[in-house]
């Protein structure tokens, strides 16, 4: 059959448009359906890096699905030396979920030195299709003039100590409390040895309804005024739900008695989020007030759905401050403020709870140090939370007004918060939002085109942190949860730890050391878990304490249930400390 010359080109139309079609589709699936790694921990071009620092990606965009582990080798991902080239010998290992590559070199890093880290196109997924290639640079610190010498811990896992628990602390009669997720504390006798009696289980909390029920309890500390004939204990507590949590729902409960029999809420209706921010650890300060972290009730300062759309509360995301002595008689005290219908002022005059400082997130633990000053680890956010416009004329914490700048909303911001060590400072401002106190940039904002402290990419350039942003002492960058804190007091290894900051790192299952500048009391250097014996390998540590007598450590290992005991060793090789910028 002969074609029409009409014919003839419409026939050759649809061939170039079915060739430019097939070509873009093949581009499409080549290109945009291959997996790439987003966001790398150290992140690109970071400064002091730790010499035992592990390399993982933290963001993987997998469309696909997981990755091949099979096509993870020294050949695809691996780490070099930047002027030299040379490969640095490391394992590789790949997430159980098959989306988080994981690079840990073999021996220290050398200090000083910049190395590249590198996934090739030879990495792919379940499906076939290659990563787009990636690097990034890191540079390694330098070592201090001082070293941690002879720091090694003996790791004695406690079998009698089988729960989960949230708080560890020692009593003034020199016994060990432990409260459980739950409510319930254990009360255990300290050996010889360091390991631990049979507990004695404390139910008081419970059962304080009349009908034995679960509270979610995370914080516990005894009274500087108590003693072992005359215990008195707080606790913060809340409904033993890990979702959908009511509102308004946390309690700050006094026990008191020989066996901590005696039950009396002193506070409720402090805010409650959604999930797991709640009323956290208790801590006095030198002033003899007992000071708490009050979780947020968002990701990022504005309601959002992960958070189930609850805002926050004039409470929420604080350091709060109770004067014990300012409490009437009549107990409990009602703290709910007037966005939930209540009436309490925490700006009165005679008010008992006040807010010490705004803006931290959610800090597990706080510890008051010896040099004076309050030290809180914060946890970040995940990607996808919302921040607050601003609000002319709203009222601020030191009473003033908001005049501006005007601040721009954000709608699921992409970048991870890192997790940071905060300096506490009273009226201070540490980053996240609130729009009822009148605070509405996150973080360091986006002053400069160039890369600012703990910047929101976000926010458009030239966008100023809050006037009364007080910043942030270290960078444990992201993923890390940072929780339970503790300054180390013991003259155990000649007194090398005395002062060190030792904190659990929740996601790395380990525990890192800082050590505060002994003039600006920022932080001077910091030793990796990975450095130091006994302080690596845990699971999921949640909180920790020290028998300052002795100089062991009792760590809450959550991932597992249990109490680890830390027993310090001698050794002879020195562990060198990282320096950091005092800030």
């Amino acid at each position: 059959m002969k074609l029409k010359a009409s014919t003839k080109f419409t026939l050759s139309i649809l061939f170039v448009l079915l060739t430019v079609f097939s070509f873009y589709a093949y581009y499409y699936y080549k290109h945009y359906k291959r997996p790439y790694a987003v966001l790398i921990s150290p992140e690109n071009k970071i400064q002091l890096v730790s010499e035992h620092a592990s390399i993982s990606t933290s963001i993987l965009k997998l469309p696909n699905g997981s990755i091949n582990r099979a096509t993870v080798k020294p050949s695809t991902v691996y780490l070099k030396e930047a002027s030299t080239g040379a490969i640095i010998p490391s394992r590789l290992s790949v997430s159980r979920k098959g989306n988080v590559i994981t690079l840990v070199p073999n021996h220290p890093l050398k200090l000083n030195t910049t190395y590249i880290f590198t996934v090739t196109r030879g990495v792919k997924d379940l499906s076939g299709a290659s990563f787009i290639p990636y690097t990034s640079t890191f540079t390694t610190g330098s070592a201090s003039s001082k070293e941690l010498l002879d720091v090694k811990f003996e790791k004695v896992r406690l079998p009698n100590a089988p729960a989960m628990y949230s708080s560890l602390t020692f009593g003034p009669d020199g016994k060990l409390y432990a409260l459980g997720i739950d409510g319930i504390i254990s009360r255990f006798s300290v050996l010889g040895d360091g390991t631990l009696s049979d507990p004695e289980l404390i139910y008081s909390l419970q059962d304080a309804s009349g009908k034995r029920q679960q509270r979610l309890s995370i914080g516990l500390t005894f009274d500087p005024s108590s003693t072992a004939n005359n215990l008195i204990a707080y606790v913060s507590n809340s409904t033993f739900v890990f979702q959908d949590g009511p509102d308004w729902d946390g309690k700050l409960t006094r026990l008191s008695g020989p066996k901590l029999e005696n039950v009396q809420d002193l506070l409720i209706h402090l805010p409650r989020s959604y999930k797991d921010h709640l009323t956290n650890s208790l801590a006095f300060g030198p002033d003899g007030a007992l000071y708490f972290p009050q979780g947020s009730n968002s990701a990022l300062g504005e309601a959002d759905k992960t958070w189930g759309f609850r805002k926050e509360h004039l409470l929420s995301a604080t350091i709060l401050r109770l004067d014990l002595k300012m409490l009437g008689k009549v107990l409990p005290l009602d703290v709910k403020t007037p966005e939930g219908g209540g009436t309490y002022n925490p700006y009165a005059p005679d008010a008992p709870l006040t807010i010490y400082a705004t803006g931290i997130r959610n800090a597990y633990d706080l510890v008051w140090h010896s040099n004076g000053e309050l030290y809180v680890p914060n946890n970040g956010s995940a990607p996808g939370g919302n921040t607050p416009a601003s609000i002319a004329g709203a009222r601020r914490p030191d009473g003033s007004l908001y005049k501006g700048p005007s601040i721009p909303s954000l709608a699921k911001v992409k970048q991870i918060e890192k997790d940071l060590l905060f300096r506490i400072h009273k009226g201070g401002y540490y980053g996240h939002p609130n729009p009822l106190r009148g605070e509405y940039v996150l973080n360091g904002g986006n002053p400069t085109d160039s890369t600012d402290p703990a910047q929101t990419d976000d926010y458009p350039v030239g966008t100023l942190p809050d006037a009364n942003w007080q910043g942030f002492v270290f960078d444990f960058h992201n993923n890390k949860s940072p929780n339970g804190v503790i300054e180390y007091k013991s003259n155990a290894f000649g007194g090398a730890l005395k002062g060190k900051l030792i904190i659990a790192r929740y996601s790395t299952d380990d525990l890192i050391t800082l050590s505060p500048c002994k003039v600006r009391k920022g932080i001077l250097n910091f030793v990796e878990g990975s450095a130091i014996e006994g302080f690596s390998g845990l699971v999921m540590p949640l909180d920790l304490i020290e028998d300052t007598k002795t100089g062991n450590i009792y760590v809450s290992e959550y991932g597992t249930g249990g109490i680890s005991l830390l027993r310090p060793k001698v050794t002879n090789n020195p562990i060198s400390m990282m320096n950091t910028p005092p800030r």
